[in-house]
């Protein structure tokens, strides 16, 4: 087949969306070039500021558009980028072979909200945001709360199997889906809602698919009644075993807690930090962490109030000093930070029917306190919530400073919890800053959610590093037993470890793609590596493939 020529391929998607809603400007290409992957932040500091541009961004305006776009492409071997908020942190969006970003956000329409059936029905692209504040005027809560809310898109949910904070009591995203609308790229519409209950559950089957199957344009997910009251409790742990035997208790008792959060004692140091003083930034509250640890202050709150009026003045670039140093010398402050007398903080809290919510909450109490745990009051726990979605605001300020700061989140059962947090932060101590919380806590096991920042002194070492970084670190998780991604995706950043997790299942994998989506055109290159005969198709200089 013929490649299309630019004008050729604009005026064909113009001909199904509109001139008006299809852009080839080089602001649009550059902002679709890269979602917020900290490894394309680190090319933007080395001034690569459009690796990887599409040939042309498209907004359809309902789902028999994204059809016909995804029609047109497969047709003339075009790639295709499915785009919600942007807000993935995987690489999943970026068009690393050119070709067309479909975002979808012009569909974003509640449809109906079924109150008999506690059933919502909405499009694809509608902020995160707006449909709580939908459900919640209907006096309902679909009860996922991302901390990128605010910037995320329900399909991006769905494509990733995201997680909200309050994952223990109401589920991931897949465990309120109860079927949706999947455009395949030769615009077939998959409606998973007309498949009965025996056979595939297609519907599990698209999600964490990633776009590597087809766009979702629209779902049904099950809510929950706006809780009548909320309980938010905070307890101290001597040791991180204590925690998580604790937390392991509560689970296993069949309590559902909204939230249940245990840090680790560098990370817990940070966060008695921020209860005494309420808005820091994650580049003061890492400082202000350090310094501690440098002067044997620790989580001793007189001597580490002493020494924050000491050096509470430093100017910007002795604090930005102060900072490269200590993460340009990691396993110093690794060591430091693991014998940081500060104790383990818990975050545990409850919603729901008022009764409910105060039974579950002395019960887990008892729990707690059985483990060792030492109640510390409402107020961590309260400040956790106010603040809960800051984090999606301030890891710019650590690239300010010249250098990275990422996450992983990664899960495993409770048998195996411990040994993977081991192994995780014995691979990365030596190259990187590491902190870590266990989160989204389930019978079975747990999330174990791993700070790290690190720093070089110009952008292809800061590459090399992260790279290193996270290949030490998924090789850890395997080897541990554990799983690469609880709720972040995999796009690029995880795809490699892919192969060792899934085994000889990935040719399952690639015969479904292959009967799919024959061409190879939705989302090349994420979620596993592509088969060697589409490695090869199509580039980012070319549109379409001959």
């Amino acid at each position: 087949m013929a490649r299309l020529s630019q004008a050729e391929l604009i005026a064909g998607l113009s001909r199904i969306v509109g001139a008006e809603h299809l852009s080839t400007t080089r602001p649009d290409r550059i902002a679709y070039s890269a979602d917020f992957w900290p490894k394309a932040q680190i090319w933007k500091q080395g001034g690569d500021i459009e690796r990887y541009p599409p040939d042309c961004v498209v907004w359809p305006a309902d789902e028999a558009e994204v059809g016909k776009v995804l029609r047109f492409c497969h047709d003339h071997l075009i790639p295709i980028v499915p785009y919600g908020g942007g807000s993935g942190v995987c690489g999943g969006t970026i068009p690393i072979h050119g070709g067309v970003v479909v975002d979808v956000k012009r569909l974003s329409k509640v449809t109906a909200i079924d109150h008999a059936s506690a059933v919502v029905t909405a499009e694809a692209g509608i902020n995160g945001q707006h449909l709580e504040d939908r459900l919640n005027a209907a006096g309902f809560t679909l009860g996922h709360f991302p901390s990128s809310i605010m910037c995320s898109t329900l399909g991006g949910w769905l494509a990733a199997r995201s997680a909200g904070q309050f994952s223990s009591r109401y589920g991931k995203i897949e465990d309120m889906v109860l079927s949706l609308r999947v455009v395949f790229p030769d615009g077939t519409v998959l409606d998973t809602s007309e498949r009965g209950p025996g056979g595939p559950d297609w519907t599990q089957l698209v999600c964490g698919s990633e776009g590597t199957l087809g766009i979702i344009t629209g779902a049904e997910l099950k809510v929950n009644p706006l809780p009548e009251a909320r309980r938010l409790r905070a307890f101290r742990f001597r040791h991180l075993e204590d925690g998580l035997r604790g937390a392991r208790a509560v689970m296993q008792a069949g309590l559902r807690p909204m939230v249940l959060r245990l840090y680790d004692p560098f990370d817990s140091l940070i966060a008695l930090g921020k209860d005494k003083s309420p808005q820091p930034s994650d580049r003061q509250s890492l400082l202000d962490g350090i310094r501690g640890l440098f002067s044997g202050a620790g989580a001793t709150s007189e001597r580490e109030g002493l020494l924050r009026r000491r050096l509470g003045p430093l100017t910007h670039t002795a604090k930005r000093a102060a900072l490269v140093g200590a993460l340009s010398a990691p396993a110093i402050v690794n060591r430091l930070a693991a014998a940081a007398p500060s104790p383990c903080l818990m975050i545990v809290g409850f919603e729901g029917p008022a009764d409910a919510v105060h039974a579950d909450a002395w019960s887990a109490g008892e729990l707690l306190a059985e483990a060792g745990g030492v109640d510390a009051g409402a107020g961590p726990g309260e400040h956790w919530l106010a603040h809960r979605y800051d984090v999606s605001f301030k890891q710019s300020r650590i690239y300010d400073m010249g250098g990275f700061v990422d996450t992983m989140e990664v899960a495993a059962t409770w048998d195996r919890l411990e040994g993977m947090y081991a192994a995780v932060r014995r691979a990365m101590t030596p190259l990187v800053f590491v902190m870590a919380h266990f989160s989204h806590a389930y019978r079975e096991g747990c999330s174990i959610y791993f700070t790290f920042a690190g720093f070089r002194r110009d952008a292809a070492r800061s590459e090399q590093l992260y790279d290193r970084v996270w290949r030490v670190a998924t090789d850890a998780v395997v080897s541990a037993g554990g799983t690469v991604s609880h709720h972040h995706g995999v796009g690029l950043s995880k795809m490699n470890a892919m192969t060792q997790e899934h085994g000889h299942m990935l040719r399952v994998w690639r015969a479904l793609k292959d009967v799919v989506d024959p061409h190879g055109v939705m989302n090349p290159g994420k979620l596993f590596p592509e088969a060697p005969h589409k490695a090869a198709e199509p580039d980012s200089s070319t549109v379409g493939v001959a």
